[in-house]
């Protein structure tokens, strides 16, 4: 199936908190699993991680314990590893096999190795699978091509991991340090039938259980391996004592990310000696959260969900209840008994807020407040993100101002949502754009080499655990590669015949962008040899705003402009044009 969207781009409408307009870049759309030329057409079973690897190739984990290699080109599939044993629906073999309930376990975080590719003898890929009840390896497997593509030469790096049917997270990646980081959830503690378990996101391991590698206290923690699988050395110390714990507080961090250099594939070495780190994470039906995880930081769980602001979230503390066993779990009701911390009675050393959260609205407790009935304890403004990616292209044929932006795909709104970061890359300029609304659940994502294709992999059902979610038969498109691309060309930026033309000065701001009834400029003393022009275009190049003005910060009325995406264009008094920016009219 294809079908064009135009230049007008799919999207949802958002929330009452978010005015944001619709992008209108123009994509095309393909189900890569369909294609004509992938023979015998097929659907993914329950995916869960998507690579675009440097081969042109798609590398995809499935739950049910096996890696597919996917053509970019042709969508055809193959087999690299099956783990996945003689049952399709319950597996709980040890040794190599996959241990799955095909709700949040099983085969799950994948990193192809910095050298993948490049023939130097480290074709190494890094898996993250359940292999029993509640425990998770983090394995390497080598690649090879011939006589067949195919994974093998399995060395378990570390093991014993605790993981459930519920917020096992699983994500890993390599950063900028060579090292490795998986994201480990609380493992759906203190809801559902876990509701009698209390959270251990905050609970620290002895040395004497990290010698005998019992790693049971690793629960809600993004973890920080060698590739050895050993701890290092510069690893934070949580009460005095150095393990593979990174970070603390977690609670179900799906998504995880290190910034990246456009130019080469690296991560910056700032604000952290590792890069820039990112992790999306979901809410207990508030406060889903973006944050940028640093060494040795307390990120509030299960004490505070996203900012320490006594909104929409106090922990019930189901364990504490004399009848928690036989109390039906209700997310609105408090069992007899139970203890009840607001977010402000934790002290927490190290606590670091989310850098955004999505979305918090509704005003403070108490109950009442927050709901007209006086029973719900929580409101629902989430869009459950189930990963991240960082766009990381900017030059060629790269998607027009898209550098640098965090992308997150939601599996509750089924919805890609993008953040435009700003130049120290540790917050947003905008808010955040909605693209490619469809009727699924969007497990992960990845991004091809040119910046031009974006890929997405949907669920196979409509849940994987308590939470409410839609019929398989509901979904449009099950266990599918979804692929958009970008379908725009650079004349809508295109520069004048003869201009001269440079770089702005990272100091010269244009802002709001999505803009609203005025755009602000404010310009860098190096932009500034007044007067300054400033033209503004619509996407045909047709001119309609022209102004010269002599001042360093002026405004552009926007109000009287139809919704929709515009050329601003600046040059100086030395006909030097050095802004051309697109911007978003909302």
């Amino acid at each position: 199936m294809k079908k064009s969207i135009g230049m007008a781009l799919l999207w949802v409408g958002f929330f009452s908190v978010c005015t944001a307009q619709p992008p209108e870049e123009p994509f095309t759309f393909s189900e890569l699993n369909l294609r004509p030329t992938a023979p015998n057409r097929y659907r993914l079973a329950h995916p869960f991680e998507i690579i675009s690897g440097p081969d042109d190739f798609l590398y995809i984990t499935e739950r049910i314990g096996r890696i597919v290699r996917v053509s970019q080109t042709t969508g055809v599939r193959q087999v690299i590893l099956n783990h996945t044993g003689s049952t399709f629906v319950t597996i709980t073999r040890n040794g190599s096999g996959v241990a799955t309930s095909i709700g949040q376990d099983g085969m799950m975080g994948m990193a192809l190795h910095p050298n993948f590719g490049k023939g130097l003898g480290q074709d190494f890929i890094y898996l993250a699978y359940t292999y029993s009840a509640g425990q998770l390896r983090i394995s390497r497997f080598t690649f090879t091509t011939t006589p067949t593509p195919a994974l093998g030469s399995e060395l378990v790096l570390i093991q014993g991991i605790p993981a459930n049917n519920d917020h096992s997270s699983g994500r890993l990646i390599i950063g900028a340090d060579n090292l490795l980081y998986y994201s480990c959830g609380d493992l759906g503690y203190n809801q559902f039938g876990n509701r009698c378990n209390e959270v251990r996101s905050q609970k620290l391991p002895t040395n004497a259980q990290i010698l005998a590698s019992n790693y049971s206290l690793y629960a809600g923690k993004t973890l920080r391996l060698e590739l050895t699988g050993a701890i290092p050395a510069s690893n934070p110390l949580f009460a005095g004592v150095r393990s593979h714990i990174y970070s603390i507080g977690h609670r179900n961090a799906q998504g995880l990310v290190a910034q990246k250099d456009p130019t080469d594939g690296t991560v910056y070495p700032v604000p952290t000696p590792g890069g820039v780190l990112y992790n999306s994470e979901h809410g207990p039906r508030t406060d889903d959260e973006i944050n940028i995880i640093q060494s040795g930081r307390n990120y509030g769980w299960p004490y505070v969900s996203g900012y320490l602001d006594n909104l929409n979230y106090q922990y019930v503390i189901w364990a504490t209840s004399p009848n928690c066993a036989s109390t039906p779990y209700n997310e609105n009701t408090i069992p007899a008994g139970a203890l009840v911390r607001q977010e402000t009675d934790s002290a927490l050393a190290n606590f670091q807020p989310p850098i955004s959260t999505l979305y918090t609205v509704c005003t403070p407790l108490p109950l009442s407040v927050c709901d007209a009935g006086g029973t719900n304890w929580m409101r629902y403004p989430t869009i459950a993100p189930a990963s991240i990616d960082f766009y990381a292209v900017r030059t060629g044929s790269a998607i027009p101002n898209w550098y640098p932006s965090l992308l997150v795909p939601t599996l509750r709104r089924g919805v890609l949502y993008r953040y435009k970061l700003n130049t120290t890359m540790d917050g947003f300029d905008t808010d955040s754009l909605p693209y490619f609304r469809t009727t699924n659940r969007y497990r992960d994502m990845a991004i091809s080499t040119d910046g031009r294709r974006i890929y997405l992999i949907t669920d196979s059902i409509g849940s994987t655990s308590g939470p409410s979610g839609t019929g398989t038969s509901a979904l449009a498109n099950p266990g599918a590669i979804m692929e958009y691309t970008y379908a725009g060309t650079a004349l809508s930026l295109r520069r004048d015949p003869g201009t001269i033309r440079r770089a702005a000065s990272p100091d010269t701001k244009i802002f709001p962008n999505p803009a609203s009834d005025f755009l602000q400029v404010t310009l860098d003393k190096s932009d500034f040899i007044k007067p300054v022009t400033y033209r503004l275009l619509d996407i045909s190049g047709r001119e309609l705003k022209r102004a010269t003005v002599s001042e360093t910060r002026f405004q552009i009325d926007m109000r009287y402009l139809q919704p929709g995406i515009y050329i601003l264009k600046v040059r100086n008094a030395a006909d030097v044009e050095f802004i051309n920016e697109k911007i978003i009219l909302r």
